[in-house]
């Protein structure tokens, strides 16, 4: 398909398509002359995964930009290459393993196989001291209930990606870690109206303890 159709596929300006494209967001097309080139799904595959990151992901064009370029990193081993997209995705920080430690070893006494480097142990960290800053205490016994709901998402979105072939398991991993998150939180928000609700007793025949929800 000429960039005009491609453009409308995606919902997007050619404009917008053409800066993808000079910016490396976008993969070339199949040229057919100096000024001309062909498109295909993975095109617009692509497209729509830069506009779901922009809007319901958040994310910034840079942070986009960092995540793609691991995803087309050509690596042989798949789990190396899905561990440098989730890499991309966690971005940088000056938290060092040290500072890290104390998270990490709660989360080893709950069975889990974590990494001392692991690029996602500092963002944990750095939520636990802001939620200590204004009071929130988050012991063992409320870090393992999160624990277990992330751990029985993480076993449903790891059958998934095991039923994909190697090739496409880097990008699915980007796709779904920054547009399922947010499904993720907004769940526990909405599952605290819905606690609050039962427990005023809008909901006839429930009610949910504090201590078991």
């Amino acid at each position: 398909m000429r960039i005009s159709k491609l453009s409308e596929r995606a919902g997007l300006p050619v404009g917008t398509v053409k800066f993808y494209l000079r910016s490396g967001l976008l993969h070339p097309g199949l040229a057919t002359s100096a000024t001309q080139a062909l498109y295909d799904e993975t095109h617009l595959a692509r497209l729509r995964l830069i506009r779901a990151m922009l809007g319901s992901g958040r994310l910034s064009l840079a942070e986009i930009q960092q995540i793609l370029d691991a995803v087309d990193l050509p690596v042989g081993d798949p789990d190396a290459h899905v561990a440098l997209v989730q890499a991309a995705i966690a971005g940088p920080d000056d938290l060092t393993a040290d500072e890290c430690r104390d998270d990490a070893e709660a989360l080893r006494e709950m069975g889990w196989h974590i990494a001392p480097d692991s690029p996602h142990l500092p963002a944990l960290t750095r939520s636990m001291q802001a939620a200590r800053t204004v009071g929130i205490t988050v012991d063992r016994a409320r870090l393992a209930v999160y624990a277990e709901a992330a751990a029985h998402v993480a076993r449903r979105d790891r059958a998934e990606l095991d039923g994909l072939p190697d090739e496409e398991r880097p990008l699915m991993v980007a796709a779904s870690q920054v547009l399922l998150d947010p499904i993720f939180a907004a769940l526990r928000r909405l599952a605290g109206e819905h606690v609050a609700a039962v427990n005023k007793g809008k909901v006839p025949g429930q009610r949910v303890s504090v201590s078991n929800a």
